[in-house]
């Protein structure tokens, strides 16, 4: 007759605190044995910030106690003057960026794409360094290759014209050209 213990679900066997979590390798498959090596008291909290330990309260398990949050309104609807999206800083960093990037480029099928995130990853870094507080920053990158072709390029989406702005580039190179546009949209 089967043993009462081999018909529980795996579920049912995590749960029985009361028995050792560690078991025979014949009682139970090799899949079940790697999910019973548990340490007792081990609830994945000790790498979490800002919960710590508190005495003992139980013979089972520490309780953790996380701090309380308070989040208090600031009803702010504008931009801080000091925090409005600044047009001229971020279009001295964009043109370093492509000074530095961009110039005498060659159009490569392969090499371009990877130029255009460097480039698209540079100035987001940049543009984020000089915390526009509320904020949301989104850069958009186009290289493409020079045939006598012409290039269309339209953005839409919802716009408050009085917080939200943006600066656009383009340069020029023999073989290739790059459209750099950033956006600061404010978050209310």
């Amino acid at each position: 007759m089967a043993d009462p213990e081999l018909k529980k679900s795996k579920v049912s066997m995590m749960a029985m605190k009361s028995q050792s979590h560690t078991r025979s390798h014949a009682a139970f498959g090799s899949k079940s044995m790697s999910r019973m090596k548990m340490r007792k008291g081990s609830f994945g909290f000790a790498s979490v910030p800002g919960i710590r330990p508190v005495e003992r309260t139980s013979q089972l398990a520490i309780e953790f106690k996380r701090p309380p949050l308070l989040f208090l309104n600031t009803y702010q609807l504008d931009p801080h003057p000091d925090g409005i999206f600044n047009v001229p800083k971020v279009r001295k960093i964009t043109e370093e960026t492509l000074n530095e990037n961009f110039t005498g480029h060659r159009y490569n099928m392969q090499e371009s794409p990877a130029v255009a995130l460097k480039i698209a990853g540079e100035v987001m870094r940049k543009v984020k360094a000089l915390q526009f507080n509320r904020y949301r920053i989104c850069t958009v990158v186009t290289i493409g290759q020079k045939r006598a072709q012409s290039y269309n390029n339209a953005v839409s989406f919802l716009w408050d014209h009085e917080r939200d702005n943006y600066f656009d580039a383009q340069r020029e190179e023999s073989t290739a050209f790059i459209q750099v546009t950033t956006f600061g949209v404010y978050l209310d």
